[in-house]
């Protein structure tokens, strides 16, 4: 989660707005930094806090607040967390412009005026990130963090090369023509502070940590940590290689007041003493950072607006799922919005930003200290020291930074001279103002009268019972993603019975990572209530505990093994059609060799095609690598209700073989008799196991083999023997994976 945050803060800021923030801190913009990131740390301390000891933190902060203050500070919330987003996502697009044009057409001369085919470009980037969300493609996560780990080193080592030339080339002290002022420090703080944003990603993905009280205050801590290592060492690289003759004599320089971008672009002419290579390799890592951190934003746009609409805070049209389970307009309001501020200088896009951010986190620590005061937490997680004066500090702070970004001044990247300050606080007071009236006309004054309740629906996990799970008990787990396969049900209880165990079933619904768990509607989830709740009828005809749950997340197969190991589970049961999917790795009917290879437990998987009752005769395959150690209790199990034949099979090639399988095969009969069953155990000196196989699977109601995982590197979890009988038997097939843990 670390490189995911990290991946978003390393954008658009780092690159283009240290000239802005030296216009207005000058000699005190490493302070200016340094500020901006003990802003970000402390409002990273309340969200770790928030976000590892409470759920639903997917949606966004709001949520939070919602719940700890008044109306209408959980919308305003939203808001504000919904139009930093989007101007986030403008200030990586047009970034992205200027990097593009920087590559196609590069200065000098510099510090003149801003490129105009940039938002062009900007509005490309913004369409393509669109178009990926609509066709759903998706990146994982840890490709995602490789690659963000990939870029930090190269722009490490870019920067370390920059410094190195700047020494060799050192053009003496710069003079300046007046001191800095503690106003500055203030304002380079706040525009430079949109450039640590996206640790709160970390807070968004806590839906999906496996423990989210360590993993996400660990995760912000780091991001926040280590992009202020790279800004630090971005910094010194930048303001050593600028030319002298642009930054001397600040605050009257060439450099003050022009396009913040240039600022950038000049000392990057430098690095290497101008070597092309370093040039283009830095530009290229740009433009594909400023790709992810404009993707990313956007993203978190999609997911606070469709949260919000959600809710019932924006109009329902935002919430609607399209047909590839996407939110279409909210992806299109966010995407026309990062278009519309594209009209607007870097500078003003930079400070809308900003704002809007200082705006949220000033709510996230109120919620903090109201939180604290209500509510005796019970779960594990990170605690904010010091409350309530540490997060009334920040409030203090945030609002002091704040209040200092109307003072920015014109920039030369605009035509119309209007401060970029000016232009951003007019736009973002009357965004709020927009905000409030739709708010109090759409349902804000009932909510004035009532407090938020968060509903039963915003949880990623839904059981349809309230049993607790004895982790002691002996439990047989079967993950259906349909509810007709009553064989296979009916199968896991005997087995359940026979050991005194308990059932649990499990549907998934799988969301796309760009939506929240709540995303789902009670309506939906009901109806796979109701299918499980229908078969755990077949587990109480037996006499067997059965627990029916609904799980809303991700990946599948992840829930499944997840689940496997937070509930003990001794047995998974698993349903095949047959059929088989090259590279499907879900729970779909099609491919189970992931879980079959990584689940900790003893694995059946159970083709019930074609089975009908009652079971004649059950035969069970032996041979020197199928072995009957623990297929023969099943195979027993399935026999007792219809007193079926139980027939053992043992393939030999000689007669050392033979009668190793017949020793083995002994006490198992023996026991059988006992029992009061018919047996017969035979063995063929066969070396064509599978077609062998096949034959005796014509006058069987059932085929049982223990398989093997074959050695060294394999395709499938099963032998190719095992995968082609289990497809063309024509009988019902049950294999068995002893685990392995």
């Amino acid at each position: 989660m670390a490189m995911a945050a990290i991946g978003t803060m390393v954008g658009a800021a780092i690159f283009l707005l240290l000239g802005a923030t030296f216009t207005v801190a000058g000699p005190w913009t490493v302070v200016s930094v340094l500020l901006a990131a003990l802003v970000a740390a402390l409002g990273g301390m309340a969200y770790a806090e928030l976000a590892s000891g409470r759920p639903d933190a997917s949606g966004g902060a709001f949520g939070w607040v919602r719940a700890a203050l008044p109306p209408p500070s959980g919308f305003l919330s939203g808001w504000l967390a919904w139009s930093g987003a989007v101007a986030a996502a403008a200030l990586g697009a047009l970034g992205l412009g200027f990097f593009v044009t920087e590559l196609l057409w590069p200065g000098p001369p510099y510090f003149d005026a801003s490129s105009s085919e940039a938002a062009v470009f900007g509005v490309v980037a913004l369409a393509v990130a669109a178009a990926g969300h609509f066709a759903r493609i998706h990146i994982p996560a840890r490709t995602i963090g490789r690659w963000t780990l990939a870029k930090v080193l190269l722009i490490v080592g870019l920067l370390a090369l920059g410094l190195g030339t700047a020494e060799e080339r050192s053009e003496g002290v710069v003079s300046i023509a007046a001191g800095p002022q503690f106003p500055g420090l203030f304002l380079g703080a706040g525009i430079f502070f949109i450039a640590f944003q996206g640790f709160e990603v970390v807070a968004q993905l806590s839906d999906q940590a496996k423990k989210p009280e360590r993993t996400v205050p660990r995760g912000i801590f780091l991001a926040v940590g280590a992009t202020l290592g790279l800004y630090l060492l971005f910094v010194l690289s930048i303001l050593a290689n600028v030319p002298r003759t642009s930054i001397a004599g600040w605050p009257s320089c060439d450099a003050c007041g022009a396009p913040s971008e240039d600022f950038f672009f000049s000392a990057l002419s430098q690095f290497a003493l101008g070597a092309p290579s370093v040039r283009i390799a830095f530009l290229a890592v740009g433009i594909v950072s400023m790709y992810g951190a404009l993707n990313a934003s956007l993203t978190s746009a999609v997911r606070t607006s469709f949260s919000m609409a959600r809710d019932g805070l924006l109009p329902h049209a935002l919430a609607r799922v399209g047909g590839r389970e996407v939110p279409p307009a909210a992806v299109a309001a966010s995407t026309v919005g990062a278009g519309v501020l594209l009209l607007f200088s870097l500078e003003a896009i930079a400070i809308l930003a900003s704002l809007a951010f200082l705006g949220l986190f000033a709510f996230v620590h109120a919620s903090v200290v109201s939180l604290r005061r209500r509510e005796r937490r019970t779960v594990p997680g990170f605690r904010m020291p010091l409350v309530p004066v540490l997060p009334m500090v920040a409030v203090a702070l945030n609002l002091s930074v704040g209040a200092m970004l109307w003072r920015y001044p014109a920039s030369g990247a605009s035509p119309i001279r209007i401060p970029a300050g000016d232009v951003a606080t007019y736009l973002g007071a009357f965004w709020v103002a927009v905000g409030l009236i739709y708010h109090f006309f759409a349902g804000g004054r009932a909510s004035l009268q009532r407090r938020h309740v968060p509903s039963g629906s915003e949880v990623s996990a839904v059981l349809s019972g309230e049993e607790t799970v004895e982790l002691e008990r002996y439990r047989v787990f079967l993950p259906l993603r349909e509810f007709e396969d009553i064989e296979l049900v009916d199968f896991g209880a005997r087995i359940a019975r026979a050991r005194g165990g308990e059932l649990s079933l499990l549907n998934v619904v799988e969301i796309p990572r760009n939506l929240p768990p709540k995303a789902i509607r009670f309506r939906y989830v009901d109806d796979r209530i109701r299918g499980l709740q229908r078969l755990a009828k077949i587990g109480t005809r037996y006499g067997v505990d059965t627990r029916p749950v609904v799980k809303i997340g991700y990946k599948v197969y992840e829930i499944i093994l997840d689940t496997i190991r937070e509930e003990a589970v001794n047995l998974l049961v698993m349903g095949w059609r047959g059929e088989r999917i090259e590279g499907d790795r879900r729970i779909l009917g099609s491919n189970i060799d992931y879980l079959i290879e990584n689940a900790p437990c003893d694995v059946v998987v159970f083709k019930t095609k074609g089975m009908t009752r009652p079971l004649r005769r059950i035969v069970i395959l032996t041979s020197p690598i199928w072995s009957l150690e623990g297929i023969g209790e099943l195979a027993l199990t399935l026999a007792e209700e219809d007193r079926s034949m139980v027939s053992v099979v043992s393939f030999a090639g000689s007669q050392e073989e033979a009668d190793r399988l017949k020793k083995d095969a002994t006490t198992f009969v023996q026991r059988c008799q006992d029992l009061g069953f018919a047996v017969e155990s035979k063995v063929l000196y066969e070396s064509r196991w599978e077609s062998r196989a096949i034959q005796e699977s014509e006058e069987a109601s059932i085929l049982m083999i223990r398989a093997t995982s074959p050695e060294g590197a394999r395709k499938f979890a099963l032998s190719p023997v095992e995968d082609r009988i289990a497809k063309l038997a024509k009988s019902p097939v049950l294999l068995l994976r002893k685990g392995v843990a």
